[in-house]
């Protein structure tokens, strides 16, 4: 019975999926995680002597929280695009990552 009815559930998903027009289709693969990565570094606070956690999500408090970034260290980071840098113990969001981003160092000193 358990048979059966996974097999019902997983056609019942699948059946749309294989016979949707190929706009749709072209539509689900885009939102199933072609999302762009984008890696830079963040340099910390240098002489304001402030350690900081790093947390990169969708939002505040989400996705992947936290990474410390001591004042004088840089740290390289990968984020997708349209999500924001955030310091991981005030949730204050610091920047919004955006494609001209890759490559580029964030100066910390500049936010605090």
């Amino acid at each position: 019975m358990k048979k059966i009815s996974l097999f019902l559930l997983l056609f019942m998903i699948g059946f749309p999926i294989v016979w949707s027009p190929a706009s749709e289709m072209s539509e689900i693969a885009h939102s199933l995680g072609s999302a762009e990565r984008i890696s830079f570094k963040i340099k910390g606070t240098g002489s304001k002597n402030i350690a900081v956690t790093i947390g990169i999500g969708s939002q505040p408090g989400s996705g992947a929280c936290c990474s410390g970034v001591s004042p004088f260290t840089t740290a390289s980071f990968v984020g997708n695009v349209g999500d924001v840098v955030y310091d991981g113990k005030t949730r204050r969001v610091i920047t919004k990552i955006f494609r001209e981003m890759n490559g580029t160092t964030l100066d910390l000193a500049q936010y605090y």
